[in-house]
């Protein structure tokens, strides 16, 4: 009895893995979809029954990361320091259960290949930067942090903070425990909240 042939769907995440594993591995100059098809021990030209062309694939990668490993902030009234811990703390478990999605989020030279998946990015960047502002302004009208903190600015600090954490890990191999950095970060980032730019005397 012949085996059953999968269907678009299913081989197209099958695809999608093999091809962020070789951008993690060897970097995204040697994906090509001959070495996806390999990968998935099918012939090239099978794979073309899934994607029209490597810009395709790649497209759909791109989706794929930034659905499934960008975590979403906290859409409620919550307290802001709770709040971004739970974004951070997600943020880092989502990075460390799947370090290879890094590789395409860190990919400076995918984002110089195919400027249309950079503006995607940024956009979604924007809206994270967005609503941690938005949750800090929140905050200072309820008095719950300084006033004089400029929530922009801090949003930049806090992601900032956070991208640098995880290059690092990455300049690590990925080998140590991101997860474990989140708090202690997060608790020296809040200060700016709490303290704003007033200095005892």
């Amino acid at each position: 009895m012949a085996t059953e042939r999968k269907n678009t769907q299913t081989r197209r995440e099958e695809a999608l893995i093999v091809a962020m594993t070789i951008i993690h591995k060897e970097g995204i100059h040697n994906l090509t979809l001959r070495r996806v098809a390999e990968g998935l021990g099918i012939s090239e030209a099978a794979l073309f029954r899934h994607f029209k062309d490597k810009e395709d694939l790649i497209d759909l990668l791109a989706s794929k990361v930034f659905d499934q490993y960008m975590v979403r902030e906290p859409e409620g009234d919550e307290d802001v320091e709770a709040g971004l811990l739970a974004m951070m703390t997600a943020q880092f478990s989502s990075f460390q259960g799947a370090p290879e999605a890094t590789s395409v989020l860190f990919q400076e030279e995918l984002f110089r290949e195919y400027p249309a998946i950079k503006e995607r990015f940024d956009k979604r960047r924007h809206q994270r930067a967005d609503r941690i502002a938005r949750m800090v302004r929140n905050a200072q009208a309820k008095r719950q942090v300084a006033k004089d903190v400029d929530p922009e600015v801090f949003a930049l600090i806090y992601m900032g903070a956070m991208r640098n954490a995880v290059v690092e890990w990455r300049s690590e191999g990925c080998a140590s425990d991101l997860l474990s950095k989140a708090a202690p970060l997060h608790s020296h980032l809040v200060r700016i909240l709490q303290e704003g730019g007033s200095r005892s005397e």
